[in-house]
């Protein structure tokens, strides 16, 4: 089908171009089949090479040519189109044309240099056939090599253009426009070239250059192929009287201006399509510096000084709490938003690093519109004008309210633990040394006494540093359940009973209940959770520990008569090391609770607080009673 079509297609021009009044004989100035075959080669491949063979070899002898002569005018013919697409595709040639590169190989490889073999072929094969006399060799010459190049130019550019499919990128809007173009661009041309009026051929650069502006190397090749075609045919008909030169010399006359015209609209539109690409990479850039910022919390911004004009991006505006552009900044604006107490040392950094010029960098807080507190660092950089005076600053502006967060944590967990280890080793480290250097003088129930308080110091620190390795193991995933039927109900006894004391009473109110559970871990939640009541309730208060069933599962719930928990606490009180607010001193490490949160999450349940009926706090975990297979 391809080398049907493309001998179809290069018999049915070269015969137009011909049989035109203006050619001579063979040698015309409208030679269509040389872009026809450049653009075929070039798209398909080589291999069609024997269709444009064939083609101009019936071509040109039908047209008056011998056998012989046809032959091989067809050998320059076909080596034309075979070095042109070969020579483009080693550059790298785009058939789109919307590189300035590309405009030049098409000129210099395709127009210009190849063109040449099939001239001075085709020339010189008349020539020695006595067809053309030799004083007749150069104008002959010229004429078919001004015939191919301009195919190469109008036409090849048309197909090359054609064949990315740009006319299916065009909305409703931009098709019709397109077609008013077009009807416009014909009227103008035919009043230039039809209807006498060549003197002012101007009238038809709005119409192209609104041609290129809107539909770029679509319009441009499309509109140089309309006013090329109708200046053609105005010629033939003579509608375009030059002086007294020929019609020849007249189509040649025009077909340098055309090449002119056309070569001026590829280049425009190869640089709107450069231009819109670049900012096309601009716009992806900058949408991925946006995406990044969002991603690392990290916002800049630029400060014109003399006009106190300062521009944020986007992620900045959120990390202020505000909807971006919301604002028009200012430095002072900016000073406002900072908290009161770090404002003064804003202030004083900036105005230090515009005065020295030096970098700068420092951490505050700012106040979002919700009253919220959000730790910033920012950093800059003072940019001069040719004065050396500072013209403008640039920097960026990064939440680090979690880093300080971690810190504070971090800060906490050293109290804490360090104060919680002490107190225990003091207990042992003293008695033990009391037992060495005066046991033998102590009385049998005080060296008893004191053996059994450093029993329970040891337990304390067994179990706190316990509560701290199954911490670690949990955030490391190294912890793997081993569910068992077991009666919740028996083992909330047995935990409750191990909690008798003479300072709280501990009411136990269970239910057999039975649960796929890992009986250890649970032991390990209901423990904790009776720990943490009694060790927040007055003494002589009471404690409940209760066992219900419904839902589709286990309730264990443990309620005292202390204080509470604020209702702004309940949910991170589970958090490691948060202790919900609470400042009255009592001993502590903010790790039972946790690991209460964490144990019932690998049962699949759920642990939370609510306020229980005698005012304190009822602790509460939910456990199914079957887990999934």
């Amino acid at each position: 089908m391809l080398m049907a079509a493309l001998f179809g297609g290069y018999v049915g021009s070269a015969k137009v171009g011909i049989e035109l009044s203006v050619a001579h004989g063979v040698i015309t100035p409208v030679w269509a089949p040389t872009g026809i075959a450049l653009a075929a080669l070039f798209l398909y491949g080589p291999r069609l090479w024997p269709a444009v063979a064939l083609g101009a070899i019936v071509a040109n002898a039908t047209s008056g040519a011998s056998g012989v002569d046809a032959i091989l005018i067809a050998v320059g013919n076909t080596l034309e189109a075979l070095v042109g697409s070969i020579l483009l595709r080693r550059v790298g040639f785009r058939p789109a044309l919307d590189r300035m590169r590309d405009i030049f190989m098409l000129v210099s490889l395709g127009a210009v240099a190849s063109t040449a073999i099939s001239a001075t072929n085709g020339v010189t094969t008349l020539w020695l056939s006595g067809e053309i006399e030799r004083s007749h060799y150069g104008s002959e010459w010229l004429l078919w090599w001004v015939g191919d190049g301009m195919g190469d130019l109008i036409v090849a550019s048309l197909i090359f253009v054609l064949s990315t499919k740009p006319y299916l990128r065009l909305d409703r809007r931009a098709r019709l426009e397109g077609l008013v173009l077009l009807g416009l661009l014909v009227g103008v041309s035919s009043v230039v070239f039809l209807a006498g009026q060549w003197r002012y051929p101007h009238l038809l650069f709005p119409v192209l250059i609104w041609a290129v502006l809107r539909f770029h190397q679509l319009g441009a090749v499309t509109s140089s192929f309309v006013v090329a075609t109708i200046a053609v045919v105005g010629v033939v008909h003579g509608t375009i009287p030059l002086g007294d030169r020929s019609g020849t010399e007249i189509v040649q006359i025009l077909e340098a201006l055309t090449a002119g015209v056309a070569i001026s609209l590829l280049i425009l539109g190869a640089s709107l399509a450069e231009r819109m690409k670049a900012l096309n990479e601009l716009a992806r850039a900058h949408a991925s510096l946006e995406e990044a910022q969002e991603v690392a919390h990290i916002g800049s911004w630029e400060w014109d000084i003399p006009r106190d004009q300062v521009t944020w991006s986007d992620e900045l505006y959120r990390l202020w709490g505000l909807e971006p552009g919301s604002e028009t900044m200012t430095y002072e604006r900016y000073l406002d938003s900072i908290h009161p107490e770090d404002r003064e040392l804003a202030r004083k950094t900036i105005e230090g690093a515009y005065a020295g010029g030096a970098p700068f960098a420092f951490d505050h807080r700012v106040t979002l519109p919700d009253g919220r507190l959000r730790w910033i660092h920012g950093s800059g950089r003072v940019i001069a004008d040719e004065t050396g005076a500072p013209a403008r600053m640039l920097g960026t502006a990064q939440d680090i309210t979690v880093r300080r967060q971690v810190d504070e944590l971090r800060d906490s967990i050293l109290s804490t633990v360090s104060h919680e280890l002490r107190t225990p080793l003091t207990s042992i480290i003293g008695f033990a040394v009391t037992l060495r250097e005066r046991g033998a003088r102590l009385a049998e129930e005080t060296r008893r006494e004191m053996i059994d308080h450093l029993a329970q110091q040891a337990n304390k620190l067994d179990n706190l540093l316990s509560d701290l390795l199954d911490l670690d193991r949990l955030r490391h995933g190294f912890v793997r359940p081993s569910f068992r039927a077991t009666d919740i109900g028996r083992l909330v006894t047995q935990v409750a009973s191990s909690h008798v004391s003479d300072t709280h009473e501990i009411d136990v109110r269970v239910v057999s209940a039975v649960a796929e559970v890992d009986a250890p871990k649970v032991e390990r939640v209901v423990d904790n959770l009776l720990a943490n009541a009694v060790s927040h309730t007055p003494p002589g208060t009471k404690v409940s520990v209760r066992v219900e069933t419904g839902s589709g599962g286990v309730l264990i719930a443990v309620d005292d008569s202390g204080p509470g928990v604020a209702e702004e606490h309940r949910e991170a009180i589970f958090g490691i090391f948060n202790r919900g607010g609470d400042n009255d001193g009592t001993p502590g490490t903010g790790v039972g609770l946790s690991l209460v949160a964490q144990f019932t999450a690998l049962h699949g349940g759920r642990a939370w607080v609510e306020k229980s009926p005698a005012g304190g706090a009822s602790f509460r975990v939910f456990l199914p009673e079957q887990q999934p297979l």
